[in-house]
């Protein structure tokens, strides 16, 4: 099990224009751990030109040339493929709205914890969307109390955190109650993944008993039919 922090020095490297097996050999790591954190990697004709150069062997520049030239085909086949899932939706209706709203609050709402409508994640793509689904309800985002629950190595991030999330959401400041801090087994952060870390927020609506109600009995409903 390799650090986080070799695996960016590995990645940086990478983008630098280092070759896979020049970083592999520096950071005593085998060619193919390397191979499969870089792979997403996009490098520039000038990096690739790099690269070639530096390479001892015509082997490994030939290398570089087909594992490039598959990951360049697997990302416009993941472009396709989405595309392609897009398609298959096409213009969703209210209705196709409000069941995907229920089967994410089915996995993800509060549905014991006294009576309180709550939602709880930590992709805010998902946020945003239960927040707009909660318009469905006439619910406006005046209504809603926040909460980020975050690791305690990033205690000092608190700041930046929760300001992602007020300009992510567009709400107020004074919508958030005091940050959760949870404690885990490691003893150093690595902050330079800060940029991709918001934590987990809470989204709870006030006095939101009865629209619970609705949902638990839209919940119930689906159950009964399965």
């Amino acid at each position: 099990m390799y650090s986080i922090q070799i695996k960016n020095k590995a990645i940086n490297l990478r983008k630098s224009g280092e070759s896979i097996y020049e970083i592999a050999r520096v950071l005593n790591l085998k060619p193919t751990t390397v191979s499969n954190w870089c792979k997403n990697i996009l490098l520039t004709k000038n990096l690739r030109n790099k690269i070639s150069r530096q390479g001892k062997f015509k082997a490994r520049a030939a290398m570089l040339v087909y594992t490039e030239n598959l990951r360049e085909q697997r990302l416009r086949n993941t472009k396709t493929n989405m595309q392609e899932g897009a398609k298959m939706l096409g213009k969703l209706s209210s209705r196709d709205i409000l069941m995907i709203g229920i089967g994410l609050y089915w996995g993800e709402g509060y549905k014991y914890e006294n009576s309180e409508l709550g939602f709880t994640n930590s992709n805010p793509d998902m946020i945003s969307f239960y927040i707009k689904w909660l318009t469905l309800f006439n619910v406006d985002k005046s209504n809603l109390i926040f909460r980020i629950t975050i690791n305690e190595v990033f205690k000092s991030h608190e700041k930046i955190v929760k300001k992602f999330w007020i300009n992510k959401l567009k709400v107020r400041k004074s919508q958030f109650s005091a940050t959760t801090f949870i404690k885990t087994g490691l003893k150093k952060a690595d902050v330079s993944n800060l940029k991709n870390y918001h934590g987990i927020l809470r989204v709870k609506v006030k006095k939101g008993r009865r629209l619970r109600d609705k949902i638990m009995g839209a919940l119930q409903h689906i159950n009964s039919c399965s």
